[in-house]
Protein backbone atom coordinates (compact mmCIF):
# COMPACT_ATOMS: atom_id res chain seq x y z
CA UNK A 1 0.00 0.00 0.00
CA UNK A 2 1.27 3.46 -0.94
CA UNK A 3 1.45 5.80 2.06
CA UNK A 4 0.32 8.83 0.07
CA UNK A 5 -0.71 9.25 -3.54
CA UNK A 6 -1.21 12.15 -5.91
CA UNK A 7 -3.30 11.30 -8.94
CA UNK A 8 -2.93 14.05 -11.55
CA UNK A 9 -5.10 14.29 -14.67
CA UNK A 10 -3.92 16.48 -17.53
CA UNK A 11 -0.30 15.98 -16.50
CA UNK A 12 0.79 16.47 -20.11
CA UNK A 13 -0.66 19.98 -20.25
CA UNK A 14 1.08 23.23 -19.37
CA UNK A 15 0.13 23.28 -15.68
CA UNK A 16 0.32 19.49 -15.31
CA UNK A 17 3.79 19.29 -16.83
CA UNK A 18 4.95 22.17 -14.65
CA UNK A 19 3.58 20.40 -11.59
CA UNK A 20 5.44 17.21 -12.54
CA UNK A 21 8.67 19.22 -12.74
CA UNK A 22 8.01 20.82 -9.34
CA UNK A 23 7.23 17.48 -7.67
CA UNK A 24 10.30 15.81 -9.19
CA UNK A 25 12.53 18.58 -7.86
CA UNK A 26 11.19 18.23 -4.29
CA UNK A 27 11.91 15.43 -1.80
CA UNK A 28 9.51 12.52 -2.47
CA UNK A 29 6.49 12.58 -0.19
CA UNK A 30 3.87 10.81 -2.30
CA UNK A 31 3.51 8.44 -5.20
CA UNK A 32 2.63 10.46 -8.32
CA UNK A 33 0.29 8.93 -10.87
CA UNK A 34 -0.14 10.88 -14.10
CA UNK A 35 -3.23 10.19 -16.21
CA UNK A 36 -3.00 10.69 -19.98
CA UNK A 37 -5.81 10.73 -22.53
CA UNK A 38 -3.92 8.54 -24.98
CA UNK A 39 -0.71 6.71 -25.76
CA UNK A 40 0.57 9.51 -28.01
CA UNK A 41 0.21 12.18 -25.34
CA UNK A 42 1.96 9.94 -22.80
CA UNK A 43 4.82 9.20 -25.20
CA UNK A 44 5.22 12.90 -26.02
CA UNK A 45 5.35 13.74 -22.32
CA UNK A 46 7.96 11.08 -21.59
CA UNK A 47 10.04 12.15 -24.59
CA UNK A 48 10.39 15.72 -23.36
CA UNK A 49 10.43 15.00 -19.60
CA UNK A 50 13.62 15.06 -17.57
CA UNK A 51 14.97 11.85 -16.08
CA UNK A 52 13.81 12.82 -12.55
CA UNK A 53 10.27 13.36 -13.88
CA UNK A 54 10.26 10.03 -15.71
CA UNK A 55 11.45 8.33 -12.55
CA UNK A 56 8.91 10.12 -10.38
CA UNK A 57 5.66 9.85 -12.38
CA UNK A 58 3.85 6.58 -12.84
CA UNK A 59 1.90 6.94 -16.08
CA UNK A 60 -1.48 5.49 -16.99
CA UNK A 61 -3.63 6.02 -20.07
CA UNK A 62 -7.36 6.52 -19.72
CA UNK A 63 -10.17 8.14 -21.72
CA UNK A 64 -11.70 10.30 -19.01
CA UNK A 65 -14.85 10.85 -21.07
CA UNK A 66 -15.55 7.13 -20.50
CA UNK A 67 -17.12 6.95 -17.04
CA UNK A 68 -16.82 3.18 -16.42
CA UNK A 69 -13.23 3.06 -17.72
CA UNK A 70 -12.30 5.99 -15.49
CA UNK A 71 -13.92 4.37 -12.47
CA UNK A 72 -12.00 1.16 -13.15
CA UNK A 73 -8.79 2.98 -12.27
CA UNK A 74 -9.71 2.70 -8.60
CA UNK A 75 -9.33 -1.06 -8.74
CA UNK A 76 -6.27 -1.01 -11.00
CA UNK A 77 -4.28 1.41 -8.85
CA UNK A 78 -4.81 -0.43 -5.59
CA UNK A 79 -5.12 1.09 -2.12
CA UNK A 80 -3.25 4.05 -0.64
CA UNK A 81 -3.30 5.44 2.86
CA UNK A 82 -4.27 8.89 1.53
CA UNK A 83 -5.05 10.13 -1.95
CA UNK A 84 -5.32 13.60 -3.42
CA UNK A 85 -6.82 13.82 -6.89
CA UNK A 86 -5.60 16.83 -8.88
CA UNK A 87 -7.92 17.40 -11.82
CA UNK A 88 -6.01 19.54 -14.31
CA UNK A 89 -7.34 17.98 -17.51
CA UNK A 90 -9.69 20.25 -19.44
CA UNK A 91 -10.95 21.36 -22.82
CA UNK A 92 -9.10 24.70 -22.81
CA UNK A 93 -10.29 25.92 -26.20
CA UNK A 94 -12.00 29.33 -26.21
CA UNK A 95 -13.83 28.34 -29.42
CA UNK A 96 -15.34 24.94 -28.51
CA UNK A 97 -19.07 24.42 -28.91
CA UNK A 98 -21.02 24.35 -25.66
CA UNK A 99 -21.59 20.62 -26.12
CA UNK A 100 -17.90 19.88 -26.57
CA UNK A 101 -16.87 22.14 -23.69
CA UNK A 102 -19.39 20.51 -21.35
CA UNK A 103 -18.13 17.09 -22.31
CA UNK A 104 -14.50 18.03 -21.68
CA UNK A 105 -15.01 20.18 -18.59
CA UNK A 106 -18.20 19.08 -16.83
CA UNK A 107 -18.74 15.42 -17.73
CA UNK A 108 -15.06 14.59 -17.32
CA UNK A 109 -14.99 16.38 -13.95
CA UNK A 110 -17.93 14.25 -12.82
CA UNK A 111 -16.17 11.07 -13.96
CA UNK A 112 -12.95 12.01 -12.13
CA UNK A 113 -14.94 12.93 -9.00
CA UNK A 114 -16.61 9.50 -9.09
CA UNK A 115 -13.14 7.95 -9.34
CA UNK A 116 -11.99 10.01 -6.35
CA UNK A 117 -14.99 8.84 -4.34
CA UNK A 118 -14.30 5.20 -5.29
CA UNK A 119 -10.68 5.52 -4.10
CA UNK A 120 -12.05 6.05 -0.59
CA UNK A 121 -9.95 6.73 2.48
CA UNK A 122 -10.84 10.39 2.78
CA UNK A 123 -9.69 11.22 -0.74
CA UNK A 124 -9.40 14.95 -1.39
CA UNK A 125 -10.16 16.67 -4.69
CA UNK A 126 -8.19 19.65 -6.03
CA UNK A 127 -9.78 21.24 -9.07
CA UNK A 128 -7.58 23.32 -11.38
CA UNK A 129 -9.63 26.16 -12.81
CA UNK A 130 -9.23 29.60 -14.37
CA UNK A 131 -8.86 32.96 -12.67
CA UNK A 132 -10.82 34.32 -15.63
CA UNK A 133 -14.09 32.81 -14.41
CA UNK A 134 -16.23 32.55 -11.27
CA UNK A 135 -19.28 30.58 -10.20
CA UNK A 136 -21.49 33.63 -9.66
CA UNK A 137 -21.63 37.30 -10.57
CA UNK A 138 -19.83 36.67 -13.85
CA UNK A 139 -20.72 37.24 -17.49
CA UNK A 140 -18.98 34.40 -19.30
CA UNK A 141 -16.97 35.41 -22.34
CA UNK A 142 -16.86 31.94 -23.93
CA UNK A 143 -17.82 28.32 -23.36
CA UNK A 144 -14.53 27.60 -21.61
CA UNK A 145 -15.26 30.06 -18.80
CA UNK A 146 -18.89 28.95 -18.53
CA UNK A 147 -18.15 25.24 -18.30
CA UNK A 148 -15.23 25.58 -15.89
CA UNK A 149 -17.57 27.45 -13.55
CA UNK A 150 -20.28 24.84 -14.11
CA UNK A 151 -17.88 22.06 -13.16
CA UNK A 152 -16.93 23.89 -9.97
CA UNK A 153 -20.60 24.27 -9.02
CA UNK A 154 -21.03 20.54 -9.67
CA UNK A 155 -18.21 19.69 -7.27
CA UNK A 156 -19.57 21.96 -4.55
CA UNK A 157 -23.10 20.59 -4.79
CA UNK A 158 -22.64 16.88 -5.55
CA UNK A 159 -19.19 16.02 -4.16
CA UNK A 160 -18.88 17.92 -0.91
CA UNK A 161 -17.63 14.71 0.75
CA UNK A 162 -14.40 15.10 -1.28
CA UNK A 163 -13.87 18.52 0.36
CA UNK A 164 -12.96 20.07 -3.00
CA UNK A 165 -10.39 22.84 -3.15
CA UNK A 166 -10.15 25.08 -6.22
CA UNK A 167 -6.81 26.25 -7.59
CA UNK A 168 -7.33 28.92 -10.25
CA UNK A 169 -4.66 30.52 -12.40
CA UNK A 170 -4.70 33.13 -15.13
CA UNK A 171 -3.07 32.91 -18.59
CA UNK A 172 -0.01 30.70 -18.29
CA UNK A 173 3.18 31.48 -20.20
CA UNK A 174 6.62 29.88 -20.16
CA UNK A 175 9.04 29.27 -17.32
CA UNK A 176 10.23 32.52 -15.75
CA UNK A 177 13.89 31.74 -16.53
CA UNK A 178 13.94 29.34 -19.48
CA UNK A 179 10.61 30.17 -21.14
CA UNK A 180 9.85 26.43 -21.42
CA UNK A 181 6.22 25.33 -21.60
CA UNK A 182 4.54 22.22 -22.99
CA UNK A 183 1.59 23.93 -24.75
CA UNK A 184 1.41 27.21 -26.64
CA UNK A 185 -2.00 28.53 -25.59
CA UNK A 186 -3.18 31.91 -24.30
CA UNK A 187 -1.10 34.75 -25.73
CA UNK A 188 0.99 32.57 -28.04
CA UNK A 189 -1.36 32.63 -31.08
CA UNK A 190 -1.21 36.43 -30.83
CA UNK A 191 2.59 36.21 -31.02
CA UNK A 192 2.16 34.05 -34.11
CA UNK A 193 -0.04 36.67 -35.72
CA UNK A 194 2.54 39.41 -35.08
CA UNK A 195 5.55 37.33 -36.16
CA UNK A 196 4.11 35.70 -39.27
CA UNK A 197 1.88 38.45 -40.66
CA UNK A 198 3.36 41.67 -39.18
CA UNK A 199 0.08 43.63 -39.04
CA UNK A 200 0.58 47.41 -38.75
CA UNK A 201 -2.15 47.72 -36.12
CA UNK A 202 -4.28 45.70 -33.74
CA UNK A 203 -7.43 46.55 -31.78
CA UNK A 204 -7.84 46.72 -28.01
CA UNK A 205 -8.15 48.93 -24.98
CA UNK A 206 -4.68 50.29 -24.19
CA UNK A 207 -5.26 50.25 -20.44
CA UNK A 208 -6.91 46.83 -20.24
CA UNK A 209 -4.76 44.51 -18.16
CA UNK A 210 -3.85 41.05 -19.46
CA UNK A 211 -3.12 38.85 -16.46
CA UNK A 212 -0.27 36.47 -17.33
CA UNK A 213 1.72 34.21 -15.01
CA UNK A 214 4.80 31.99 -15.54
CA UNK A 215 4.21 28.26 -15.42
CA UNK A 216 6.93 27.52 -12.85
CA UNK A 217 5.39 29.97 -10.36
CA UNK A 218 1.94 28.45 -10.93
CA UNK A 219 3.32 24.93 -10.47
CA UNK A 220 5.15 25.89 -7.28
CA UNK A 221 1.97 27.40 -5.82
CA UNK A 222 -0.05 24.32 -6.77
CA UNK A 223 2.58 21.98 -5.29
CA UNK A 224 2.54 24.00 -2.05
CA UNK A 225 -1.24 23.72 -1.90
CA UNK A 226 -1.09 19.95 -2.43
CA UNK A 227 1.40 19.57 0.38
CA UNK A 228 -0.89 21.52 2.73
CA UNK A 229 -3.80 19.30 1.73
CA UNK A 230 -1.77 16.12 2.27
CA UNK A 231 -0.58 17.34 5.68
CA UNK A 232 -4.16 17.90 6.77
CA UNK A 233 -3.71 21.64 7.16
CA UNK A 234 -6.67 23.98 6.90
CA UNK A 235 -6.78 25.03 3.25
CA UNK A 236 -8.76 27.54 1.26
CA UNK A 237 -9.08 28.12 -2.47
CA UNK A 238 -6.06 29.63 -4.21
CA UNK A 239 -6.05 32.12 -7.06
CA UNK A 240 -2.67 32.31 -8.77
CA UNK A 241 -2.99 35.57 -10.68
CA UNK A 242 -0.78 38.63 -10.89
CA UNK A 243 -3.55 41.11 -10.08
CA UNK A 244 -2.53 44.78 -10.17
CA UNK A 245 0.94 43.79 -11.39
CA UNK A 246 -0.51 42.50 -14.68
CA UNK A 247 0.66 44.43 -17.75
CA UNK A 248 -1.55 46.84 -19.64
CA UNK A 249 -2.34 45.57 -23.14
CA UNK A 250 -0.33 48.39 -24.69
CA UNK A 251 2.71 47.49 -22.58
CA UNK A 252 2.31 43.76 -23.19
CA UNK A 253 2.21 44.26 -26.97
CA UNK A 254 5.19 46.62 -26.90
CA UNK A 255 7.15 44.23 -24.70
CA UNK A 256 6.22 41.26 -26.90
CA UNK A 257 7.34 43.06 -30.07
CA UNK A 258 10.63 44.05 -28.41
CA UNK A 259 11.26 40.48 -27.22
CA UNK A 260 10.27 39.10 -30.62
CA UNK A 261 12.67 41.46 -32.39
CA UNK A 262 15.53 40.38 -30.13
CA UNK A 263 14.79 36.77 -31.06
CA UNK A 264 14.52 37.67 -34.76
CA UNK A 265 17.82 39.57 -34.65
CA UNK A 266 19.55 36.51 -33.20
CA UNK A 267 18.12 34.50 -36.10
CA UNK A 268 19.25 37.11 -38.67
CA UNK A 269 15.69 38.17 -39.43
CA UNK A 270 14.46 41.71 -39.95
CA UNK A 271 12.57 43.28 -37.04
CA UNK A 272 8.79 43.46 -36.83
CA UNK A 273 7.61 47.00 -37.66
CA UNK A 274 6.12 49.14 -34.93
CA UNK A 275 2.63 48.00 -33.99
CA UNK A 276 -0.15 50.53 -33.35
CA UNK A 277 -2.99 49.74 -30.92
CA UNK A 278 -6.35 51.28 -31.88
CA UNK A 279 -9.82 51.23 -30.24
CA UNK A 280 -12.20 48.58 -31.54
CA UNK A 281 -14.57 51.21 -32.98
CA UNK A 282 -11.76 52.53 -35.16
CA UNK A 283 -10.60 49.00 -36.00
CA UNK A 284 -14.08 48.03 -37.20
CA UNK A 285 -14.24 51.16 -39.38
CA UNK A 286 -10.81 50.52 -40.88
CA UNK A 287 -11.59 46.89 -41.63
CA UNK A 288 -14.79 47.86 -43.44
CA UNK A 289 -13.00 50.65 -45.29
CA UNK A 290 -10.21 48.42 -46.56
CA UNK A 291 -12.81 46.14 -48.14
CA UNK A 292 -15.11 48.87 -49.44
CA UNK A 293 -12.30 50.93 -50.98
CA UNK A 294 -10.28 47.88 -52.04
CA UNK A 295 -7.16 49.37 -50.52
CA UNK A 296 -3.92 47.75 -51.62
CA UNK A 297 -0.48 47.95 -50.09
CA UNK A 298 -1.55 47.57 -46.44
CA UNK A 299 -0.05 44.33 -45.13
CA UNK A 300 -2.81 42.40 -43.38
CA UNK A 301 -3.38 38.68 -42.74
CA UNK A 302 -6.15 36.82 -44.60
CA UNK A 303 -9.50 38.41 -43.66
CA UNK A 304 -11.25 35.28 -42.38
CA UNK A 305 -8.31 34.21 -40.22
CA UNK A 306 -7.75 37.69 -38.80
CA UNK A 307 -11.41 38.29 -38.00
CA UNK A 308 -11.73 34.93 -36.28
CA UNK A 309 -8.56 35.41 -34.23
CA UNK A 310 -9.45 38.95 -33.15
CA UNK A 311 -12.99 37.78 -32.40
CA UNK A 312 -11.62 35.23 -29.93
CA UNK A 313 -9.37 37.75 -28.18
CA UNK A 314 -11.84 40.64 -28.30
CA UNK A 315 -13.73 39.83 -25.05
CA UNK A 316 -10.43 39.94 -23.14
CA UNK A 317 -9.16 43.07 -24.89
CA UNK A 318 -12.39 44.87 -23.96
CA UNK A 319 -13.18 43.26 -20.60
CA UNK A 320 -10.21 42.50 -18.36
CA UNK A 321 -12.03 40.97 -15.39
CA UNK A 322 -9.93 38.42 -13.54
CA UNK A 323 -10.01 37.13 -9.98
CA UNK A 324 -7.54 38.87 -7.66
CA UNK A 325 -4.69 36.77 -6.22
CA UNK A 326 -5.42 35.02 -2.97
CA UNK A 327 -3.89 32.21 -0.93
CA UNK A 328 -0.55 32.20 -2.73
CA UNK A 329 2.74 31.68 -0.89
CA UNK A 330 4.56 34.44 -2.77
CA UNK A 331 3.64 37.11 -5.27
CA UNK A 332 3.89 36.49 -8.99
CA UNK A 333 7.23 37.61 -10.49
CA UNK A 334 7.13 40.84 -12.53
CA UNK A 335 5.99 40.22 -16.10
CA UNK A 336 9.00 42.12 -17.42
CA UNK A 337 11.22 39.34 -16.07
CA UNK A 338 9.50 36.39 -17.74
CA UNK A 339 8.10 37.75 -21.02
CA UNK A 340 11.43 37.74 -22.85
CA UNK A 341 12.31 34.07 -22.15
CA UNK A 342 8.70 33.06 -22.90
CA UNK A 343 8.79 34.75 -26.31
CA UNK A 344 12.28 33.44 -27.07
CA UNK A 345 11.35 29.84 -26.26
CA UNK A 346 8.23 30.05 -28.42
CA UNK A 347 10.11 31.67 -31.32
CA UNK A 348 12.79 28.98 -31.36
CA UNK A 349 10.15 26.29 -31.84
CA UNK A 350 8.09 27.77 -34.65
CA UNK A 351 7.81 26.08 -38.04
CA UNK A 352 9.16 27.87 -41.06
CA UNK A 353 5.74 28.26 -42.67
CA UNK A 354 2.88 30.30 -41.16
CA UNK A 355 0.20 28.47 -39.19
CA UNK A 356 -3.35 29.35 -38.22
CA UNK A 357 -3.52 28.22 -34.60
CA UNK A 358 -6.39 29.81 -32.71
CA UNK A 359 -6.01 30.78 -29.06
CA UNK A 360 -7.10 28.64 -26.15
CA UNK A 361 -7.20 29.16 -22.41
CA UNK A 362 -4.07 29.08 -20.03
CA UNK A 363 -4.61 26.27 -17.69
CA UNK A 364 -4.57 23.16 -19.77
Amino acid sequence: MSAARLLVTGVGGAVGSGLADALAAAPPWAEVVGVFSGQRSRDAFLARASQPVRARVRTVVRDLTDGPATLALARELGPAATTTVVHAAADVSWTSSLQAARRGNVEVTRNVAELARALGGGTRFVYVSSAYTAVEGWEYRNTYEATKAEAERLLRSDYADLRPVVFSCSLVVGHSRTGAISRFHGIYPLLGLIDRHEPPLLPGGRDRRIDIVPVDWVAAELAALLRRVADGDAVTDVVASSGPAAPRLADLLAGSVAALNRARAAADRAPVPELTLVPFRRWDFLRRSLDAWQVRGVAMPPRAFLDRLIGVYRPYFEDDRVLPPTGTVRACPPWTEFLDPAVGYWFARQPARPGTLLPTGGTG
